[in-house]
């Protein structure tokens, strides 16, 4: 099927770097279809980004990273290989989303400081309140997207695929590295006291910035 400058394009890739060099050209593609901030204020706008969000961090970079081990001072930046701690995964991904971020700063900081920085106009919602079931309730509601999410002492992407919701991190307990788990079914998010969370594929400002590189 032939492609125009307006459509997203469905490159097939077989590896990381042509994993990477297919977000860049969807960007830029997606840079000339919405190129002011007023053009996100659509519905097709806010459908399409956030669908390429999802699909992309959901299973394009998650089918690359699955079952990356986790270590506390795990840096990688090529799945399959080494360790990388949860910060560094959620860094490392929106990096090679072709956020244009400190990788290493950010993902050593506090979470709310990440947050800060990816979304400074948003403000962070605290879930703390709600119990699992009810947090679990919220995402639903909030609809499809990607999240960021800061726990006690960990952190991920939440991500409402429209059906189901998915807690994508990289998993200390054992050792177990990078998984996709229902989010009511998730241990790490169940005993966690604090629950604090920004919304990428809901915030304007922070995809319009990504938009234009």
């Amino acid at each position: 099927m032939a492609q125009t400058a307006s459509a997203t394009v469905q490159i097939p890739v077989s590896s990381y770097i042509e994993l990477k060099e297919s977000i860049i050209t969807n960007r830029k593609m997606l840079h000339a279809k919405y190129h002011s901030l007023a053009a996100l204020n659509s519905r097709a706008a806010k459908e399409e980004l956030s669908n390429f969000w999802v699909n992309n961090i959901s299973n394009e970079f998650f089918n690359k990273w699955a079952n990356t081990a986790w270590d506390f001072n795990g840096t990688t930046e090529q799945p399959g290989q080494g360790a990388i701690a949860c910060g560094y995964f959620v860094t490392t991904i929106l990096r090679d989303m072709d956020c244009k971020i400190n990788r290493n700063k950010l993902a050593i900081c506090a979470s709310s400081q990440m947050m800060k920085a990816l979304t400074a106009t948003q403000k962070i919602k605290n879930l703390s309140y709600l119990s699992h079931q009810s947090f679990d309730e919220k995402i639903r509601q909030l609809g499809k997207g990607v999240y960021i999410i800061g726990l006690d002492f960990h952190t991920g992407f939440i991500v409402n695929d429209g059906i189901e919701n998915w807690f994508i991190h990289s998993y200390y307990v054992k050792r177990v590295g990078v998984i996709k788990e229902k989010l009511i079914d998730s241990r790490a998010l169940r005993s966690s006291k604090t629950k604090w969370m920004v919304s990428l594929t809901n915030d304007k400002d922070f995809l319009f910035k990504w938009l234009k590189g």
